[in-house]
């Protein structure tokens, strides 16, 4: 089958599948920094916000979640606010409008992609760089059907991260055999003689606005993004590198300079518009008058949140709230993980890349002393073109360059001890222009072409489906349950040992007086929804011990046996099924089982083989009631 055609299939399913929608729950954060935030500012839900959000020390500037899930929410709000849709919005409205957004925005890394092939063209370990190949592979890769579509703030720093090294390359007049040679050579010259090689003659300084304009950007949406930029940005201000006159001095500060005036003019206004959106700065305030009359004190109140929450991550003491790695985690455990066969061509390529490496400084020792002897005897002559012969040798291998824009952001953000797995996710963009041409049905290519395939259709189902897989399906269901409870009556719905749940998805409005929470496990305020309908508590237990459970039914019993008119809701893995059932014959409670939700897979609470036996040796169950038992998450009402 052609690139072309894998492509767009795999383009069609990228779509489908969150239209479908996935179930599986890869983190917290793909709710909790963006369609939480969003669904509260935008649809006036009652929404939980995490600790980045927090008003005295916030850590995440709101722009970026408008972008990913404000602008899907706008059109959801206007369709309603034009009476387009009958009733209120469905959670799985809720859900996909984000995702969908997402995974059109992902679709720029391919534009992206496509474009650094052909900008470059180069030839290396026997084949020429494919663009459609290489938008095949990336489409076929899990990260993209999964991770990048979801709303992770990971997936804005990949696109940028992808746009700014199309730019780069861009901005490079790709070299021809007949500009690194002269003439009579070219005559001669071959596809072969020419591997890995861009000459870097000149660099137009058309991108540098641009350029500017991204590096802030992907800052203030995640201050990891500059160990990303670093590589493609010295890249950009160092070469080509003039080697006569000091030249290339004055060319980098040159280009530096060039950067300054869209940073900062970027950099102001998400800073003012951050700062009006957590209240330390009022529209009054950014008048020119009050800066006049007192410029400290506007600066004083500016809110920068990047400078937060690097702070916050420099913290070791707050890091271990979120658990400390090893810092060898990214590098041996992550990319594997993520990247599969195409990081293990990464590490194996290592040798040939550093004996690479010292051939091009030992290459720019020898340039230097030439280009010194040159300048001395004075046959520092010019060619055709008006570029001097030492600028010649000023030449970018690609390979080199996107091996580095692999490794070193991997070593950088090992630097900080908390290694989740999505903070790597853009390392696949130069990771595949190294490699896309590997994975071929040939020859020795057979078997990285087979691993490839199915370490992705492995990490497509355990993190598209399996993990955390009952969470979304248990809020849709609950969003039509609570919907449809009387006004009279009030809702607990207790999560125990899941990931967070995403109260947005309930569709509870904030539209009516609400009460302060009142606690810690209550993450949803006292509220009513927009059919003036019941009071909605949504808890979350989190990994809490079996007694904490048990204290909370008992509050929540005794309310419901004094009014009568509460509902009381557990959702929790099924592989606890046989501890809730030994807490309810404890008790003067009858839990009983609603729904099972299949497939779920908890890492935390996984099935081990005591239950797995237990279930075989029962009589009259099916397979697939045995596979619930182990993998699906419980629905359970306490009557």
């Amino acid at each position: 089958m052609e690139a072309r055609s894998v492509w767009l299939a795999f383009s069609v399913l990228r779509v489908a599948w969150v239209l479908l929608p996935q179930s599986g729950y890869v983190h917290p954060d793909e709710f909790f920094q963006s369609p939480e935030v969003m669904a509260g500012a935008v649809l006036d839900y009652k929404v939980h916000l995490t600790w980045e959000w927090n008003e005295d020390f916030p850590a995440r500037s709101p722009l970026f979640p408008y972008l990913t899930s404000g602008i899907p929410f706008l059109v959801l709000k206007t369709i309603n606010s034009l009476c387009l849709l009958a009733g209120s919005t469905s959670a799985y409205v809720l859900l996909i409008a984000p995702r969908l957004w997402t995974a059109v925005l992902s679709f720029c890394i391919d534009f992206c992609l496509y474009k650094i092939c052909n900008t470059v063209g180069a030839k290396w370990k026997g084949a020429k760089m494919d663009g459609f190949r290489c938008l095949a592979v990336f489409s076929a890769s899990y990260v993209t059907l999964v991770l990048f579509t979801r709303t992770f703030s990971n997936v804005l720093e990949a696109v940028l991260f992808a746009a700014i090294i199309a730019l780069i390359l861009d901005s490079i007049q790709v070299g021809k055999p007949e500009t690194i040679h002269d003439k009579n050579k070219t005559e001669s010259a071959t596809d072969e003689d020419f591997p890995d090689i861009i000459n870097g003659q000149d660099l137009s300084h058309s991108h540098s606005v641009l350029l500017s304009v991204l590096i802030v950007v992907g800052f203030f949406n995640r201050p990891t993004f500059l160990a990303f930029a670093l590589v493609p940005m010295l890249y950009w201000a160092f070469c080509p590198i003039h080697q006569n006159n000091g030249l290339w001095l004055k060319d980098v500060i040159w280009k530096v300079l060039c950067l300054v005036p869209g940073a900062i003019l970027t950099f102001g206004t998400i800073i003012v518009c951050d700062s009006i959106y957590f209240g330390s700065l009022n529209f009054q305030s950014v008048s020119v008058d009050a800066f006049l009359h007192s410029p400290t004190g506007l600066f004083q109140n500016l809110t920068v949140t990047p400078l937060n929450l690097l702070s916050y991550n420099f913290d070791k003491s707050k890091l271990e709230q979120h658990g400390l790695h090893p810092r060898v985690t990214h590098l041996l455990v992550n990319t594997p993980l993520l990247f599969g066969v195409l990081a293990i061509l990464a590490f194996l390529d290592l040798p040939h890349f550093g004996t690479k490496i010292l051939s091009y400084l030992k290459q720019g020792k020898s340039k230097t002393k030439m280009s010194n002897a040159e300048k001395d005897n004075g046959s520092n002559e010019q060619n055709k073109e008006g570029h001097t012969k030492s600028t010649d040798g000023t030449k970018l291998d690609v390979e080199i360059f996107f091996l580095l824009c692999y490794f070193i952001p991997i070593l950088i953000l090992s630097v900080v001890p908390h290694h989740e797995p999505r903070y790597i996710s853009p390392c696949l963009i130069p990771l595949l222009l190294a490699f896309h041409n590997r994975l071929v049905w040939k020859g020795s290519n057979k078997l990285v072409f087979g691993g490839f395939v199915a370490a992705n259709i492995l990490g497509g189902v355990l993190f598209g489906v399996l993990h955390q897989g009952g969470v979304v399906p248990s809020l849709l269901h609950l969003h039509r349950v609570v919907h449809n409870q009387q006004s009279t009556e009030k809702v607990h719905i207790i999560y125990f040992h899941t990931y967070m749940p995403p109260g947005h998805l309930l569709g509870i409005h904030s539209n009516q007086t609400s009460n302060q929470s009142t606690g810690k496990i209550d993450i949803l305020p006292k509220v009513t929804n927009e059919k003036a309908g019941p009071e909605v508590h949504l808890h979350d237990l989190a990994g809490a011990s079996v007694n904490v459970l048990s204290k909370e039914l008992n509050t929540f019993y005794q309310q419901k046996q004094v009014d009568n008119n509460a509902r009381i809701y557990i959702v929790s893995p099924s592989t606890l099924h046989h501890t809730l059932n030994m807490y309810d014959q404890r008790t003067n409670m009858s839990i009983v089982l609603l729904e099972v939700f299949f497939p779920h897979l908890s890492m935390e609470d996984p099935p081990n083989v005591w239950d797995i036996v237990q279930i075989q040796s029962e009589k009259d169950s099916t397979l697939l009631e045995r596979l619930k038992l182990m993998f699906g998450l419980n629905l359970y009402e306490v009557m």
